[in-house]
Protein backbone atom coordinates (compact mmCIF):
# COMPACT_ATOMS: atom_id res chain seq x y z
CA UNK A 1 0.00 0.00 0.00
CA UNK A 2 1.30 3.48 -1.53
CA UNK A 3 1.38 6.19 1.69
CA UNK A 4 0.03 8.91 -0.11
CA UNK A 5 1.35 11.83 1.88
CA UNK A 6 4.86 10.54 2.05
CA UNK A 7 4.75 10.18 -1.40
CA UNK A 8 4.13 13.42 -2.22
CA UNK A 9 6.24 14.61 0.27
CA UNK A 10 9.49 12.93 -2.11
CA UNK A 11 7.91 13.59 -5.14
CA UNK A 12 7.52 17.36 -5.20
CA UNK A 13 11.60 17.86 -5.28
CA UNK A 14 11.42 16.37 -8.79
CA UNK A 15 10.25 17.87 -12.20
CA UNK A 16 8.65 15.16 -14.97
CA UNK A 17 7.77 15.40 -18.89
CA UNK A 18 4.92 13.48 -19.91
CA UNK A 19 4.87 12.41 -23.68
CA UNK A 20 0.96 11.05 -24.85
CA UNK A 21 -0.63 11.74 -27.97
CA UNK A 22 -3.96 10.10 -26.42
CA UNK A 23 -5.65 13.94 -24.98
CA UNK A 24 -8.17 12.29 -22.62
CA UNK A 25 -5.05 10.52 -21.15
CA UNK A 26 -2.68 12.83 -21.25
CA UNK A 27 -4.85 15.88 -19.36
CA UNK A 28 -5.89 13.16 -16.61
CA UNK A 29 -2.75 11.90 -16.00
CA UNK A 30 -0.94 15.49 -16.13
CA UNK A 31 -3.64 16.57 -13.64
CA UNK A 32 -2.94 13.78 -11.33
CA UNK A 33 0.80 13.69 -11.61
CA UNK A 34 0.67 18.07 -10.74
CA UNK A 35 -0.85 17.04 -7.17
CA UNK A 36 2.70 15.61 -6.32
CA UNK A 37 5.30 16.76 -8.38
CA UNK A 38 7.52 19.99 -8.47
CA UNK A 39 6.59 20.94 -11.91
CA UNK A 40 5.25 18.90 -14.72
CA UNK A 41 5.76 19.35 -19.01
CA UNK A 42 3.60 18.04 -21.01
CA UNK A 43 3.31 17.16 -25.07
CA UNK A 44 1.71 15.43 -27.57
CA UNK A 45 4.56 14.55 -29.53
CA UNK A 46 8.18 13.91 -29.20
CA UNK A 47 9.59 16.13 -31.20
CA UNK A 48 8.02 19.24 -29.12
CA UNK A 49 9.22 16.72 -25.87
CA UNK A 50 12.89 16.98 -26.39
CA UNK A 51 12.29 20.14 -26.72
CA UNK A 52 10.88 20.54 -23.09
CA UNK A 53 13.94 18.16 -22.08
CA UNK A 54 16.13 20.15 -23.31
CA UNK A 55 14.94 23.40 -21.67
CA UNK A 56 13.62 22.12 -18.50
CA UNK A 57 16.03 19.16 -17.79
CA UNK A 58 13.17 16.69 -15.85
CA UNK A 59 14.00 14.36 -13.28
CA UNK A 60 11.60 11.66 -14.81
CA UNK A 61 10.59 11.12 -18.36
CA UNK A 62 7.28 9.51 -18.95
CA UNK A 63 6.95 8.61 -22.36
CA UNK A 64 4.43 6.72 -24.71
CA UNK A 65 5.82 4.54 -27.20
CA UNK A 66 3.79 5.25 -29.54
CA UNK A 67 3.89 8.56 -30.92
CA UNK A 68 3.36 10.56 -34.06
CA UNK A 69 6.39 11.12 -36.00
CA UNK A 70 9.17 10.23 -33.72
CA UNK A 71 8.41 7.11 -31.25
CA UNK A 72 8.63 7.07 -27.78
CA UNK A 73 11.74 4.72 -27.87
CA UNK A 74 13.42 7.21 -30.50
CA UNK A 75 12.93 9.79 -27.56
CA UNK A 76 14.42 8.15 -25.00
CA UNK A 77 17.32 6.90 -26.91
CA UNK A 78 18.30 10.40 -28.13
CA UNK A 79 18.25 11.23 -24.90
CA UNK A 80 20.41 8.95 -23.53
CA UNK A 81 23.22 9.57 -25.82
CA UNK A 82 23.43 12.34 -23.19
CA UNK A 83 21.83 11.54 -20.04
CA UNK A 84 22.46 8.78 -18.50
CA UNK A 85 20.58 9.83 -15.16
CA UNK A 86 17.32 10.95 -16.15
CA UNK A 87 14.63 8.47 -15.35
CA UNK A 88 12.63 7.14 -17.61
CA UNK A 89 8.95 5.16 -17.97
CA UNK A 90 7.46 3.89 -21.05
CA UNK A 91 3.91 3.39 -21.02
CA UNK A 92 2.74 1.08 -23.85
CA UNK A 93 -0.56 -0.94 -25.01
CA UNK A 94 1.04 -4.12 -25.52
CA UNK A 95 3.98 -6.42 -24.98
CA UNK A 96 6.55 -7.35 -27.23
CA UNK A 97 10.30 -8.68 -26.55
CA UNK A 98 12.04 -6.51 -29.36
CA UNK A 99 10.80 -3.83 -27.33
CA UNK A 100 11.71 -5.22 -24.08
CA UNK A 101 15.74 -5.34 -24.89
CA UNK A 102 15.56 -1.94 -25.90
CA UNK A 103 14.24 -0.66 -22.83
CA UNK A 104 16.99 -2.92 -21.18
CA UNK A 105 19.84 -1.37 -23.36
CA UNK A 106 18.15 2.16 -22.61
CA UNK A 107 18.15 2.00 -19.13
CA UNK A 108 14.73 2.28 -18.57
CA UNK A 109 13.45 2.51 -14.84
CA UNK A 110 10.04 0.51 -15.70
CA UNK A 111 7.66 0.04 -18.71
CA UNK A 112 4.01 -0.05 -17.69
CA UNK A 113 1.47 -1.64 -19.76
CA UNK A 114 -1.78 0.46 -20.63
CA UNK A 115 -4.40 0.90 -18.88
CA UNK A 116 -2.11 2.37 -16.12
CA UNK A 117 -3.29 2.57 -12.51
CA UNK A 118 -2.12 5.46 -10.03
CA UNK A 119 -0.64 2.06 -8.36
CA UNK A 120 1.44 1.30 -11.32
CA UNK A 121 2.85 5.28 -11.57
CA UNK A 122 3.32 5.64 -7.82
CA UNK A 123 5.67 2.08 -7.77
CA UNK A 124 7.22 3.26 -10.75
CA UNK A 125 7.61 6.47 -9.70
CA UNK A 126 9.42 5.15 -6.01
CA UNK A 127 11.51 3.40 -8.13
CA UNK A 128 12.52 6.32 -10.24
CA UNK A 129 13.51 8.18 -6.48
CA UNK A 130 15.54 5.38 -5.52
CA UNK A 131 17.74 5.15 -8.68
CA UNK A 132 17.95 8.97 -8.65
CA UNK A 133 19.02 9.41 -5.16
CA UNK A 134 22.07 5.85 -6.37
CA UNK A 135 22.90 7.58 -9.66
CA UNK A 136 22.77 11.20 -8.46
CA UNK A 137 26.46 11.77 -7.33
CA UNK A 138 27.99 9.34 -10.03
CA UNK A 139 26.28 11.10 -13.33
CA UNK A 140 25.15 14.57 -12.07
CA UNK A 141 28.95 15.53 -11.04
CA UNK A 142 31.72 16.04 -13.32
CA UNK A 143 35.59 16.19 -12.08
CA UNK A 144 37.13 19.17 -13.91
CA UNK A 145 40.61 19.00 -12.25
CA UNK A 146 42.33 20.98 -10.19
CA UNK A 147 39.72 20.53 -7.53
CA UNK A 148 36.17 22.03 -9.65
CA UNK A 149 33.32 20.36 -9.51
CA UNK A 150 30.26 20.95 -12.60
CA UNK A 151 26.83 19.90 -11.23
CA UNK A 152 24.93 19.22 -14.67
CA UNK A 153 21.51 19.00 -12.77
CA UNK A 154 21.90 22.24 -10.79
CA UNK A 155 24.27 23.93 -13.29
CA UNK A 156 26.28 25.16 -10.66
CA UNK A 157 30.41 24.79 -11.06
CA UNK A 158 32.38 24.62 -7.88
CA UNK A 159 35.49 24.72 -6.42
CA UNK A 160 35.83 23.02 -2.99
CA UNK A 161 32.25 23.29 -2.48
CA UNK A 162 32.06 26.95 -3.18
CA UNK A 163 30.07 28.06 -6.10
CA UNK A 164 31.67 29.50 -9.16
CA UNK A 165 30.02 32.28 -10.56
CA UNK A 166 29.57 32.24 -14.72
CA UNK A 167 27.90 34.06 -17.20
CA UNK A 168 24.87 31.89 -19.48
CA UNK A 169 27.47 31.80 -22.48
CA UNK A 170 30.25 30.89 -20.60
CA UNK A 171 27.87 27.88 -18.80
CA UNK A 172 26.33 26.84 -22.37
CA UNK A 173 29.75 26.21 -23.59
CA UNK A 174 31.69 24.17 -20.91
CA UNK A 175 28.07 22.10 -20.96
CA UNK A 176 28.50 21.38 -24.74
CA UNK A 177 32.06 19.91 -23.94
CA UNK A 178 31.26 17.90 -20.95
CA UNK A 179 28.52 16.56 -22.82
CA UNK A 180 31.16 14.98 -25.51
CA UNK A 181 33.59 14.69 -23.19
CA UNK A 182 35.87 12.60 -25.77
CA UNK A 183 35.46 14.46 -28.62
CA UNK A 184 37.89 17.12 -30.23
CA UNK A 185 34.68 20.57 -30.65
CA UNK A 186 35.35 21.92 -33.93
CA UNK A 187 35.15 26.18 -34.24
CA UNK A 188 32.50 25.69 -37.01
CA UNK A 189 30.39 23.33 -34.46
CA UNK A 190 30.72 25.82 -31.67
CA UNK A 191 29.63 28.96 -33.57
CA UNK A 192 27.03 26.87 -34.69
CA UNK A 193 25.62 25.48 -31.56
CA UNK A 194 26.67 28.24 -29.34
CA UNK A 195 25.65 30.89 -30.82
CA UNK A 196 23.11 30.01 -33.12
CA UNK A 197 22.92 32.78 -35.96
CA UNK A 198 25.43 34.73 -34.51
CA UNK A 199 28.65 35.04 -36.87
CA UNK A 200 31.35 34.68 -34.65
CA UNK A 201 35.25 34.35 -35.72
CA UNK A 202 37.85 32.03 -34.67
CA UNK A 203 39.38 34.54 -33.13
CA UNK A 204 36.23 35.36 -31.10
CA UNK A 205 35.61 31.97 -29.83
CA UNK A 206 39.59 31.35 -28.92
CA UNK A 207 38.49 34.68 -26.46
CA UNK A 208 35.56 33.37 -24.97
CA UNK A 209 37.70 30.03 -24.32
CA UNK A 210 40.27 32.25 -22.85
CA UNK A 211 37.55 34.02 -20.32
CA UNK A 212 36.38 30.53 -19.16
CA UNK A 213 40.25 29.06 -18.71
CA UNK A 214 40.76 32.27 -16.41
CA UNK A 215 37.55 31.66 -14.23
CA UNK A 216 38.29 27.66 -13.58
CA UNK A 217 41.79 26.59 -14.84
CA UNK A 218 44.20 27.30 -18.43
CA UNK A 219 44.16 23.41 -18.93
CA UNK A 220 40.34 23.10 -18.80
CA UNK A 221 39.97 22.77 -22.05
CA UNK A 222 42.56 21.37 -24.60
CA UNK A 223 43.47 22.98 -28.04
CA UNK A 224 43.80 20.77 -30.38
CA UNK A 225 45.68 22.87 -33.09
CA UNK A 226 43.65 24.52 -36.22
CA UNK A 227 40.73 22.49 -35.62
CA UNK A 228 39.51 23.28 -32.48
CA UNK A 229 39.27 22.19 -28.78
CA UNK A 230 38.42 18.80 -26.05
CA UNK A 231 37.29 18.70 -22.76
CA UNK A 232 39.94 18.48 -19.93
CA UNK A 233 40.86 14.79 -18.55
CA UNK A 234 43.30 13.77 -16.43
CA UNK A 235 45.94 11.78 -18.80
CA UNK A 236 46.36 15.82 -19.75
CA UNK A 237 48.13 16.35 -16.80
Amino acid sequence: MIDHKEFAKKMKAYTVLYVEDDIEVRQYMTEFLRRYCKAVYATDNAATGLTLYKEHRPDILLLDINLPGMSGIDLAASIRESDPLTRIIMSTAYTDKEFMLKAVELGLTRYLVKPVTSEDIFAAFEKCMIELVELAPKYSEVDLGEAFVYNKKLKSLLKDGVTMALRKKETDLLEFFIDRPNEVVTYALLETAIWNDQVMTSDAIRSQIKNLRKKIHHKILKNVSGVGYRLYQKSDI
